[in-house]
């Protein structure tokens, strides 16, 4: 009976996943919900007002994972979206937790047991996606290694493309490999290595990309609204949906806001308008800077696959923008948010 209550829990969990992918806009970073926001935003609107006060009321206990039902799992995907709610999607709060967001290419190190003491080898990536022509980074460290090799192998046959050997440093080992035009997209970079008597494998998984679409450039930031608009100058090299991605920070480094924009473009020069809402510049100090960029031409049918592009610009500072330019008019949840919450809602009060 446990078993099955937990199977039915998932069950639910899995449902609402699929509804908020279905319908809802892509997840944005975590915003902590103080008692001033809670404020700001029943303020809003009379409708997003009911549904944020219902959803919004402490548990009394914590919930056992065997007790969660359908209802619940709506109360909490519903509790997250009421505080994106507080902020426009396009100009999510981020914070120095947001790791995977501040670090999007980050690749996991992988790690293998050599023997029953605990002895461990571990490689890693310098990236998870590559952008022709960068060289392929590799890092190996670990007990008594006595040659290890690196490979790059196509997965969708099997084949063996390159192959450097490791050299050793003072701290770990490491390798590099030299990329050429057209490889497959999907990589998979295999460690070879001789540790005491044993032989060990280590498989690495990559994207390597001939970029699509490059940033070349940026307009200087000006006001508009609520929102401070700044434009990203690109050329593509196919027409499509384009989504870019950028990470704001403050003078002190310190992380405001992830950007997010989509736009048609057509093969050639173009741009894309990267706005910032009032509401998360307030508080701080010039100069802002932008950085972490993504560029992705979004799959146009089932099937198709997701393309990507670059940035030849690695930092973009914005030095002269008055704050006090923008209108301090909160952000207003569209009636599309509101349908959303009111849905996730009524879900939460198994109606």
């Amino acid at each position: 009976m446990k078993h099955k209550q937990v199977f039915i829990t998932m069950a639910a969990i899995s449902f609402i996943a699929a509804i908020l992918w279905l319908f809802f806009p892509s997840t944005s970073p975590k915003a902590q919900l103080t008692s001033k926001e809670q404020g700001n935003i029943l303020n809003r609107s009379n409708d997003v007002t009911s549904v944020v006060k219902t959803i919004t009321q402490p548990r009394a206990k914590a919930l056992r994972i065997s007790q969660i039902t359908s209802n619940d799992s709506a109360l909490l995907v519903a509790r997250k979206y009421a505080k994106e709610l507080l902020f426009p999607p396009y100009s999510q709060p981020l914070t120095t937790g947001d790791f995977y967001r501040l670090k999007p290419n980050y690749f996991n190190p992988q790690s293998v047991p050599v023997d029953d003491n605990g002895t461990i080898l571990t490689a890693r990536l310098s990236k998870y996606r590559y952008t022709y022509p960068e060289p392929i980074l590799a890092t190996l460290s670990g007990a008594d290694i006595s040659h290890a090799e690196l490979e790059l192998i196509d997965l969708s046959t099997g084949n063996t493309l390159l192959t450097t050997l490791f050299e050793k440093n003072d701290e770990n080992w490491q390798a590099q490999l030299k990329a050429k035009e057209s490889l497959p997209n999907q990589l998979q970079a295999t460690v070879k290595a001789v540790a005491g008597d044993k032989n060990i494998s280590i498989a690495l998984s990559l994207q390597y990309i001939d970029s699509i679409a490059t940033i070349e450039g940026f307009t200087p930031a000006v006001s508009q609204d609520a929102d401070m608009v700044i434009n990203a100058n690109m050329l593509t090299r196919e027409s499509g949906l384009y989504r870019i991605r950028a990470n704001l920070f403050d003078a002190n480094g310190q992380p405001i806001a992830q950007l997010v924009s989509k736009k048609k473009l057509s093969k050639g020069s173009g741009y894309i308008s990267l706005k910032t809402h009032q509401s998360v510049l307030q508080g701080r100090e010039l100069p802002f800077s932008l950085s972490t960029f993504s560029v992705e031409l979004m799959s146009p049918a089932p099937g198709k696959p997701t393309k990507y592009g670059n940035s030849v610009i690695i930092k973009h500072e914005i030095k002269d923008f008055a704050v006090s330019s923008l209108s301090d008019v909160p952000y207003q949840p569209s009636i599309q948010e509101q349908q959303r919450l009111q849905l996730l809602k009524d879900m939460a009060q198994g109606s």
